[in-house]
């Protein structure tokens, strides 16, 4: 119970930080980033009936992070839809997302009460630190699982 109503406020929430009807757009930077063709690491959600998320990292230090969420049954909610293109810096296992002007929180999808320090940390609100080291990666609370 306590959990579908943490999801609740984070749909609200999301949807509160610019999504439309149709979704978030990218933002313009976001297009101008060209993927690299070979995955140097990529994420994705397990079988869930919360959101269909996945995140690749590509080896030319750009990354890929789509996410979709899935509307509660007996409800008019739409799915929030969030395409985003960015790069990515390394320390080691850890590497540093920079989202080019996210229309959305990286907090609200990062968030903190669903992992421990050693997945993730959000830096700022373009920024976040994962572990690739993880074999599971929990983003908005949705477990996401090394490919």
């Amino acid at each position: 119970m306590w959990r579908n109503i943490m999801i609740i406020g984070l749909l609200i929430a999301l949807s509160s930080c610019g999504a439309k009807r149709k979704g978030v757009d990218a933002s313009k930077e976001s297009k101008e980033v060209v993927l690299g063709n070979i995955e140097a690491v990529s994420y994705k959600s397990l079988g869930n009936g919360v959101a269909s998320i996945s995140l690749k990292l590509f080896e030319n230090n750009t990354f890929k992070f789509d996410f979709k969420s899935i509307p509660q049954p007996d409800t008019e909610e739409k799915p929030i839809v969030i395409s985003e293109k960015g790069t990515y810096t390394s320390e080691g296992n850890w590497k540093i997302l920079n989202f080019k002007n996210p229309k959305f929180s990286l907090a609200a999808i990062f968030d903190k009460n669903f992992s421990g320090a050693a997945d993730f940390r959000v830096i700022d609100e373009t920024n976040v630190k994962i572990n690739t080291s993880k074999n599971v990666l929990p983003i908005w609370g949705v477990v996401c699982e090394k490919q």
